[in-house]
């Protein structure tokens, strides 16, 4: 879901990137679950690696299929056309050009009348086979139950004051390994609310019972989360960019080259 990570601009941004469309073109809606289908979580730094996956199948599934209209009905090889913006090229004809309007919704009229085509839809799936849980039972060694990891390191200078207890973070740092970032802004956001809910776990969130096990602090007004005003002094991100094999703008779209 989206919960503000930006995930659904990052999904367009992939289709975009595939299908050679401007990103505002892309329309993103929610998932609902009476009509997708089932996702893992929106946790583990997973989504934009598992869905944009999935986005980029999707995607490519779309881009074959304009390949296979314009094949049967214009005679021209697959295997020498290539989209550029919004259009469908040839390398073996420099003059040709098709604009996707022109034929994704209602295929292609040939010259005996007739159309091939229609409205061109694509899916796309992604599931980490790779993986495997099994180890072994003496070591429990082996296996591969994890896609990856996510690295990074953090450290704060504090002020104490030693008379009432409180404390300030006067100073913050967080360096992550996050790969090659499809929307840096995003990652910064997703860096700084990190720390942000770090420093929130250490000095402010606390659910409190009394000896009769009543929650005491059930609402935002007595459960204490920081804000914006909380954030410290001076923070400082780092992020390095080893790239992954897996990620799913790891490898340029190909087809998409004259």
């Amino acid at each position: 879901m989206e919960i503000g990570q930006g995930y659904l601009t990052v999904m367009a941004q992939i289709a975009a990137e595939v299908l050679t469309v401007p990103v505002h073109r892309i329309r993103m809606e929610p998932p609902d679950t009476d009509r997708n289908a089932y996702e893992w979580q929106t946790v583990g730094s997973h989504v934009t690696w598992g869905c944009g996956n999935a986005v980029k199948a999707a995607a490519l599934d779309v881009r074959g299929k304009m390949f296979e209209v314009v094949e049967r009905a214009l005679g021209l090889p697959r295997d020498s056309l290539y989209l550029d913006n919004e259009k469908v090229k040839c390398r073996a004809r420099p003059d040709f050009e098709l604009l996707f309007k022109d034929f994704v919704i209602s295929g292609i009229q040939t010259p005996h009348g007739n159309f091939i085509g229609g409205p061109i839809l694509g899916s796309g799936v992604f599931m980490p086979e790779f993986t495997s849980a099994l180890s072994d039972p003496e070591t429990s060694q082996g296996g591969h139950p994890n896609v990856h990891y996510t690295v990074g390191a953090a450290a704060a200078v504090l002020e104490v004051d030693k008379q009432t207890g409180r404390m300030r973070v006067l100073k913050a740092v967080l360096a992550v390994d996050a790969g090659k970032a499809i929307n840096p802004e995003l990652v910064k956001g997703q860096v700084i609310g990190g720390v942000l809910q770090g420093l929130a776990t250490v000095l402010y969130e606390d659910i409190r019972y009394d000896l009769k096990g009543k929650l005491l602090n059930a609402n935002f007004t007595d459960y204490k989360i920081p804000t914006a005003l909380d954030l410290p002094m001076k923070l400082c991100r780092s992020s390095s960019r080893s790239p992954s094999p897996t990620a799913p703008m790891a490898r340029a779209a190909s087809a998409n080259t004259p």
